[in-house]
């Protein structure tokens, strides 16, 4: 298979065992039981829990403390798209919302696992096939596009993966409908390492700024590198916006990967959006073929959600 595992699950499954058996103090949140506190943001936490049939969801909140002035208009924005969202297998799922003594919360299906982010700083993967991560993490973006929005904060941090190799895209809050023409925002939180230049630059943007965003995604997962290089972020962000500078080829880093799947990447992170892929649609048709898996339609996909 290609891109073989960076490391088995066995450690990933000594980290969960450390991890649970960490004393921790359950707290009664409404109808939910809070066991632990398994992520922390800028504007929320997450918590593993159980509802009152002890079935174990995640329930992320907004923080009490040192909230950020946008962080509530942040939450909601991302909880009217996880009510929009229908279900698709690589789409984390929306269970409820609600608010417990003025704190505004949803709950969210609960993965038990890493994000990509965690798993490329610690050189190891919980899957046997990366290139089953990229079919899937295409898929999840794929469908959030089908369905009328773009993320703009596509990166690995917002990739869950289970312990079975499951991916899940997370994380909506700067989510967007998307325009039929490309359109600027009012300033959108986001991580600049992702961003295409037309995002860097506050500029006009569509669904290609995600396109680009799965590039670079996907550029670091098969090579450990970022593709911009730089011995500096502000080196490696002048490169990202210098139109000359020309992105090492995947397969040059990891002689694994195909041509065709390098070429790919390369045409997600072209420079200017005209030269990238028009639609996450037509790049995951083509992902499908390189890696030969057979593309599901996106309806098919859905069936397939409602019926697990």
């Amino acid at each position: 298979m290609l891109f073989t595992a960076f490391a088995s699950r066995r450690r990933l499954r000594q980290q969960k065992n450390l991890v649970n058996r960490r004393i921790s103090l359950v707290k009664r949140f409404g109808k939910y039981l809070l066991h632990e506190c398994v992520a922390q943001g800028g504007i929320t936490e997450i918590w593993m829990a159980t509802d009152e049939y002890e079935n174990v969801v995640a329930v992320r909140k907004l923080r009490g403390r040192g909230l950020s002035a946008s962080g509530p208009k942040l939450f909601k924005a991302g909880l009217k798209v996880h009510r929009k969202l229908s279900p698709h297998p690589n789409v984390i799922r929306f269970i409820n919302h609600g608010k417990t003594d003025g704190t505004p919360f949803m709950v969210l299906q609960y993965i038990e696992g890493a994000d990509l982010k965690a798993m490329l700083s610690r050189q190891h993967d919980m899957v046997d096939n990366i290139a089953d991560v990229l079919v899937q993490m295409a898929d999840g973006l794929n469908h959030l596009h089908d369905r009328g929005w773009i993320h703009l904060d596509y990166k690995p941090e917002n990739i869950m993966v289970s312990l079975n190799g499951h991916v899940s895209l997370i994380d909506f809050d700067t989510a967007q409908k998307m325009p039929r023409k490309p359109k600027k925002y009012p300033k959108i939180s986001g991580t600049p390492s992702y961003m295409p230049p037309e995002q860097l630059k506050g500029e006009a943007v569509d669904q290609r700024a995600d396109i680009y965003a799965w590039g670079s995604t996907a550029y670091e997962l098969l090579t450990h590198l970022r593709p911009f290089g730089g011995r500096t972020p502000e080196e490696s962000r002048q490169n990202q916006l210098d139109e000359k500078y020309r992105v090492k080829p995947v397969h040059q880093y990891n002689p694994q990967v195909p041509v065709a799947l390098s070429q790919l990447i390369g045409n997600c992170l072209a420079h200017k959006p005209e030269a990238r892929y028009p639609t996450m649609t037509v790049m995951n048709a083509r992902l499908h073929r390189i890696l030969g898996v057979q593309h599901q339609p996106v309806a098919a996909l859905h069936s397939l959600a409602l019926a697990s």
